[in-house]
Parts: structure tokens; C-alpha cells; sequence
């Protein structure tokens, strides 16, 4: 067992000396802001995910109104979406001009519940966005089936998913339009950044002008190097860029994902075989055909906050990772009765099991927890 005044992390931002070379290389070259790493990053994170059309943003939630825009979700359409889920998501249907209209989830699967969709669809709805939640796959193949018949855009929510597959194909692969995340505590730590994967070409080209501002980048500079007052901007979009700092980051990290990503299922499976016999404590299951990237790993607790404050107490970092977004008043949605919801609030705690954890760590937090629960 480690000693208990070491603190166990719930996440680890990726770093290493590879990174740091990678950032004085780019500072010192002065290219911070463009340069030849954005496309490299493209179409090296594209390789990965087996992906073509993909588009980089500043952010997650630029790349999900991105995808809503490019969808033509707009002032006075509603989009279907969890309230279990973080405002780096959601705020993206308000950027845009649209409501939430929120779907329940299946607390034991910790997925968009395929049922509630049914009941939950308006005739003011364009699109859904379905967040994979904490990186274990929600159900895809039902939900892009659900679309498809009702003529809604899917929008895969894979901010922190990635390597995460449904019946051995990735998750980001069934949608009309899949968005990922390079914030710091994501799978791949590029400071800051996300990734829009787009329908085709086409589209893919109208992304990448309006993530900076609407802008033709082949023609909005003449060859002295001024604005091109010929370079027409016939749609004005937003400020979104990724730079070539983030890019450089995300490039020196790449290599690493594969095995970061077999050592926190490795983890994983470790608590899991002794977390199955306590009491009081439930993990919760992927679906059928799942492979999650598990971000976190998700336990349904009947005393939850009791033992949310034992183990901070006990320096292992815990989380409800979540707070229900449609207690918002912002977003102007109207409240449905979500009980899924409701349950999952009151009992979900996610715990670290990342690749930064040692064997000793993963048994001190299971046996941490199995001495909070008999106390």
C-alpha cells in the first residue's frame, strides 16, 4: 500500500520531456499562432481515429457549434441532448441560437436512454448530440437508427472517448458529425483544442474558414503579404482557431495514447474484480459490445456523498464529474421529468483509474473505499 499522504489524482495531464521540446521549438520559431503543425496534427489524429475530413478548433465547445451550424441548427430549432453532461457541451446548442431539450439517462450504463428519445423528441427538433459519457460508448447503432428515420443530424460527443469502440468499431464512426477534445485532462493534453470530424470534403473546407472568422486562408493575403481586399467573406464565422502551439503538444503525444490507453483498462479490470463484492456499491456496466476509454471509472453508490468526503478526506480524489445542466435557467429549455437522471445524480462517483496509476494506488483506492463502507 502507498502512503495515504500522497495524493491519488483523479486525472494526470500528459506530460514529458518530448512535450516540453516540442513547445520551446514552436516559441522559438515565432510560428505560435499558424504553422505547418495544425495540418500535421489533421492528419496525423485523423490516421488515428481511421477519420478523413477532420478540422481542429480552439476548443470542444467551438467545434460542437461548428458541427450545429454546419448541420443548420439555428435560432428557434431544439436539440436533443443529456442534462448529465458539462457545459463545455451543451453551451454549444445556445451558441448557436437553439434550445436543449433533455433526454433522460440509463443510470446503469451511464448512456442516452434510446427510449426517452422517443418521448422526449419535439417537432422543433433538427439534430442530436449524444455525449459518450466519461468515455464509456452510449448506444450509437439505436440512436443513429432513431435519426435517421426522423431526418435528425447525429452529433457523436467523443470529447473524452477517444479509443473507445461499439462492437469493434470507434466510437465518432456512426454520426453524422463526431467532435473530440484535447483539454488537459483529456486522453490527449494539447493545453487546450478540439477536433471536428466532418461528413466530407466539402464540408470539412466551410469548417476550416469559419473557425477563423469566415476567412479563405489560400486567398486572404495578396502576395505582399496584405489583406486581400478581392478575398470575399460571403459567411462570417467565429474565432476558433488551433494554433500551432497546441498542435505541436497534441504531435508530441499521439505516440503515447495506445499504451496509456490498454494501462487504464488494465486498471480498470483490477478494481473491478475486487470491486464486484461490496455491498452498497455497483460499478457501472458498459453496454453490450463496449470497449470504453474510461476518462473516469463510474460506481453507483447508495451512500454517495458520505463516501465522496471519506475519500477526499483521505487524499483520493473522487468526483460526481457532472452537475445537471438543466437546472440552468440560461438555456431557456423546458424541464422534463427525468428519473434516470435523478438516480444517477444521487448515486454516480467517478474514481481515478488512468494510466498514471500503479498497481499499489488502484488497490489502495478499493481498499480505501471497502474501509469507508464498513465504517
Amino acid at each position: 500500500m502507498i502512503n495515504m499522504t500522497e495524493q491519488i489524482r483523479l486525472f494526470q495531464p500528459a506530460c514529458s520531456e518530448v512535450t516540453e521540446r516540442a513547445v520551446l521549438e514552436v516559441l522559438r520559431s515565432g510560428q505560435i499562432a499558424s504553422g505547418p503543425r495544425i495540418d500535421e496534427f489533421q492528419r496525423r489524429f485523423g490516421e488515428m481515429i481511421a477519420r478523413q475530413n477532420v478540422v481542429c478548433t480552439s476548443d470542444m465547445t467551438h467545434a460542437l457549434a461548428l458541427a450545429l451550424h454546419l448541420s443548420g441548427v439555428g435560432a428557434g430549432d431544439e436539440v436533443l441532448t443529456l442534462a448529465f453532461s458539462c457545459m463545455a457541451s451543451n453551451s454549444a446548442i445556445s451558441l448557436v441560437g437553439a434550445k436543449p431539450v433533455w433526454v433522460d439517462i440509463d443510470p446503469k450504463t451511464a448512456s442516452m436512454s434510446v427510449a426517452d428519445l422517443e418521448n422526449a423528441i419535439t417537432p422543433r427538433c433538427k439534430a442530436v448530440t449524444m455525449y459518450h459519457v466519461a468515455g464509456y460508448p452510449g448506444p450509437v447503432e439505436q440512436i443513429t437508427k432513431f435519426c435517421k428515420q426522423r431526418g435528425l443530424i447525429l452529433i457523436e460527443d467523443c470529447n473524452n472517448a477517444l479509443g473507445a469502440t461499439l462492437n469493434g468499431t470507434p466510437v465518432g464512426h456512426r454520426g453524422d458529425y463526431a467532435v473530440y477534445s484535447f483539454y488537459p485532462n483529456r486522453q490527449i493534453n494539447a493545453v487546450e483544442g478540439g477536433a471536428l470530424v466532418c461528413p466530407n470534403g466539402d464540408t470539412a473546407t466551410r469548417a476550416s474558414k469559419l473557425r477563423r472568422f469566415g476567412i479563405d486562408a489560400k486567398t486572404f493575403r495578396d502576395a505582399s503579404g496584405e489583406i486581400n481586399p478581392a478575398s470575399d467573406i460571403p459567411e462570417v464565422g467565429w474565432p476558433a482557431s488551433f494554433n500551432n502551439l497546441n498542435a505541436a503538444i497534441g504531435l508530441s503525444q499521439l505516440p503515447n495514447v495506445p499504451a496509456q490507453l490498454a494501462r487504464t483498462r488494465t486498471v480498470v479490470d483490477r478494481m473491478q474484480s475486487q470491486l464486484r463484492y461490496l455491498r452498497g456499491i455497483t460499478a457501472v456496466q458498459p453496454i453490450e459490445g463496449s470497449s470504453p476509454a474510461y476518462w473516469v471509472m463510474l460506481l453507483l453508490v447508495e451512500q454517495r456523498d458520505q463516501l465522496l468526503t471519506r475519500l477526499k478526506h483521505r487524499s483520493i480524489d473522487c468526483s460526481k464529474l457532472h452537475l445537471r445542466n438543466d437546472i440552468y435557467s440560461g438555456f431557456g429549455a423546458s424541464q422534463r421529468i427525468l428519473r434516470g437522471t435523478d438516480i444517477f445524480m444521487n448515486q454516480v462517483l467517478a474514481i481515478p483509474c488512468g494510466w498514471w496509476l500503479s498497481d499499489d494506488q488502484a488497490d489502495t483506492i478499493v481498499a480505501t473505499i471497502h474501509e469507508e463502507l464498513q465504517a
